[in-house]
Parts: structure tokens; sequence; C-alpha cells
């Protein structure tokens, strides 16, 4: 097989008898305008001709970006298939639908499928929407893990499915942010566990070779530049595979490497490139636009009204007073989602958190706005981490269409989705619940 590097997360795998394109971002700005592309994307339209099937891994706007797909051609959009995880709701098949897709293909979990007469493909669903895809031909296994936060477990369930793993693909840096006012410590010791995960996962996974890829971005607004400072590059990978004596392929975007050639990759091309880009390259950064008050009244209230109607009333007497601090406003709001309460005061010492307007204001009016906000590292927080972390759990729940109200979660579709996931799932609640506490 040979891996054409296009951008961020979207990579070509061409098969003996298929190609497909996965996680197209090549254009704009993603997550309300937090991260840019860095570098461009290497996309050419002589792909057009090429690929046969996009897999899209989650709804992540990294992943499925909307300005992108919208762009392909209507002749591409109608003959291409989409590949997708068997989820507990159609709404993203129905996405695909509205953006002039017609071929849409669903795969269960953990289960092995054939898509061409030499090709299978393995979806795995890991954390509450993300996926990953291994690539199964003439006795090559490509396993995609894009930015799912495998842990060990996730990794033997894995092993157990497809034997295997040649070439492994991961994410290497900070993708997101869980507002610790001590960013500092924080931040250092997110950018170094992913470096951790990244080779427990190749060693969990047998893997040959690991390419760092996912992480081929910076954060561009000015209440998030603080981020980059603590990113990891890919020639921090390189170094660290090296000191483990791992097998690691530096690929820069528009490279392609072949499977058959695996450690024996040259990295020195695209290391130089990235030396360049890291030194060289200025980057910019966007000061938000100001939100008026009244926006941001309106959008709380609105959401308080939706959840209220799909979230029985002890989980939303768990979303509590917050107060934040808006600096572009210069006032203080006292808020509560469960109750649907909006005040203002004047500015002080005394607030839980600090938001600009237009994140604030995006997170509520949005259904994926709060777990947007982290992702873009667009919020500060220094009290009651734990009311705060029902405000993500709840509203991350609201995204995914799994409402606690006895009518809306016992459905067929959603008892189909847990049952296929119970094991799994159980095992990534407990990981992911103690990422929030960090």
């Amino acid at each position: 097989m040979k891996i054409t590097f296009i951008s961020q997360a979207s990579i070509l795998i061409e098969t003996s008898d298929r190609v497909i394109l996965t996680d197209p971002w090549y254009t704009g700005k993603a997550f309300n305008d937090s991260w840019k592309l860095f570098p461009d994307a290497a996309w050419k339209d002589e792909y057009y001709d090429l690929v046969d099937d996009i897999w899209i891994s989650h709804e992540h706007p990294d992943h499925f970006n909307i300005a992108t797909l919208k762009a392909f051609p209507d002749s591409f959009k109608q003959r291409v298939r989409i590949l997708f995880q068997q989820n507990n709701t159609d709404k993203m098949p129905e996405a695909f639908r509205r953006l002039g897709f017609r071929n849409i293909c669903i795969f269960p979990n953990r289960t092995v499928t054939a898509i061409s007469k030499e090709t299978s493909i393995y979806i795995v669903q890991i954390g509450q929407m993300d996926s990953a895809l291994a690539v199964i031909n003439q006795g090559e296994v490509v396993l995609n893990l894009n930015d799912c936060e495998a842990n060990k477990s996730d990794c033997r369930n894995i092993i157990k499915d497809i034997g295997r793993v040649d070439i492994l693909l991961n994410q290497f840096s900070i993708a997101g942010y869980n507002g610790h006012f001590d960013h500092d410590r924080y931040l250092s010791e997110l950018a170094d566990s992913i470096l951790d995960n990244m080779v427990e996962n190749h060693i969990s996974l047998k893997a040959k070779v690991t390419i760092p890829f996912a992480s081929n971005i910076y954060f561009c607004t000015k209440d998030n530049e603080y981020v980059n400072y603590y990113l990891k590059t890919p020639l921090d990978v390189q170094a660290r595979f090296v000191e483990e004596r791992l097998g690691c392929a530096i690929l820069y975007p528009g490279d392609i490497i072949d499977t058959a050639i695996g450690s024996s990759y040259d990295n020195s091309a695209a290391i130089e490139k990235y030396d360049t880009l890291y030194r060289k390259t200025p980057k910019t950064f966007d000061v938000p636009p100001v939100v008026p008050v009244a926006d941001i009244e309106r959008a709380i209230k609105k959401r308080h009204a939706q959840l209220s109607e799909k979230f029985p009333w002890w989980v939303m007497n768990r979303l509590t007073e917050l107060s934040v601090f808006v600096p572009d406003l210069n006032v203080i709001v006292l808020f509560s989602l469960g109750k649907g309460t909006f005040r203002v005061a004047p500015a002080g010492e005394d607030y839980d958190m600090v938001i600009y307007s237009q994140p604030f204001f995006y997170s509520f009016d949005t259904l994926w706005g709060v777990q947007t906000m982290g992702v873009g590292g667009r919020y500060r927080i220094k009290n009651r981490f734990g009311i705060w972390r029902w405000y993500r759990i709840v509203t991350s729940l609201n995204n995914a269409e799994m409402y606690l109200k006895g009518k809306y979660l016992f459905t067929k579709n959603n008892l189909d989705f847990l049952r296929t996931r119970f094991k799994g799932g159980v095992n990534q609640l407990a990981y992911q619940l103690s990422r929030m506490k960090r």
C-alpha cells in the first residue's frame, strides 16, 4: 500500500484495488476559527480521479470539514462512497446527504468488512464520538488512529480483532485544553503525555512504524495563542522515537510512503522542511469579535429550554451557577444552565472562569459549542471545576443525541448502539472522565 500525507488527518491510502481518502480539511479554519492549518494542505485536483471512498472519522470540523466537502465537485460527490461508523443517530449520514453525497456506507463497530475484492476495512469506535480505521490489503495493515485517545485496553481489542499493525498513524500534539489557570504546568504535562501515549500505542499495537499526523495546526486567536508555546512537533516525535528505538516515519504534506519500505523510510527531507516551517513561517492571530451580552443571554436561555426538554430534573440540577469574567465586555456574567438564570455584575476579582464574548456566545448558541471551546482552548477556569465538568458531560451527551429522559434514551437505536459499545464504552468512559479532572 501507499500512503500520501495531504493535511492534518487527511491521507490517501492506495491499496492494490482501492483508494481511500480520509478526513479532508483543506481550507479555512476550524473549531470556531480557533485552529489554522500549519503547514498548508497539499491537495491536488488529480486526486479526484483516484479516490473511490472517503472515510470520515467523526464530526469534529478538522475531520468533518464542511467547507472542504462542500467544495468538492458534484460529479465527485455522486461517484465516491462515504464510509462512516454506525452510531445511535442518523445526523451524520443526513449531513453527508445535504452536502451532496449519494453513496453512504455505515460500518459496525469492531468488524472487518470487505469493500473490494482485495481490500477490507475495520472501524473501531473509541471515546464518545471518535473512530479509527484499519485498511487491510494483501497481508498489510495500516491503522489510522487519528486523534483517538486509545488506551491499553483499546489496543488489546484492536490486536485481538485484526492481529497486528504495520503502519500506525497517530496524533502527536495538543488538541484542546481543560482551561486550568496554571497552564504552564498542565499544558507541559499534557504535551508530554501525548508523546508517552504515542510510544505506548506503538508498542501495544505491535506497530512497525508510527507516522505522526493530525496535529498539523496552530491555535490562531489572541485568547488561545498561549497554547502554541507547548505544542509538540514532528521533530519532537522523531527525537523521542529514536530514543525509544522505535520505527518512525516523518511525512510533510505531499510526501508518500510505501508500506513495503517501512522503517527504512528516509526522514531527512521532511525534517528539514518542518525545521524551516517552525523557524521561519510567521503565524497570525485573530482578535475575536465582540458579542453583546444580550446575545449571550439569549443563547443560554435557548440552550436551557432545549436541555430541559431532553434531560431529567436531577441532571439539570447539576448545572448550577457559574460566574464568568468576559474581558472584552469588562463584566462578570453569573448564569445557570440548569435554572436558566442570567445576570450581569461589574468586573471584579471574584469569578470562576474567563471567556471572551464570542466563544462564550458560541458555546451555548450551538449544540457542539462547549466541546468546541475546549478543543480551541478558549476558556480559563480557576473555581468550581466539578460544576463545569457536569456542563461538559451534559452538553456532550446532548450533541451526541444521547438524551437521558427515558422516552428519548430507551429507543431502539440507542439500545442497539449501547449494546455494541458496552464493553469498550465502559473502559473509555472511565478513561475520559479521568482526563476531565486534569
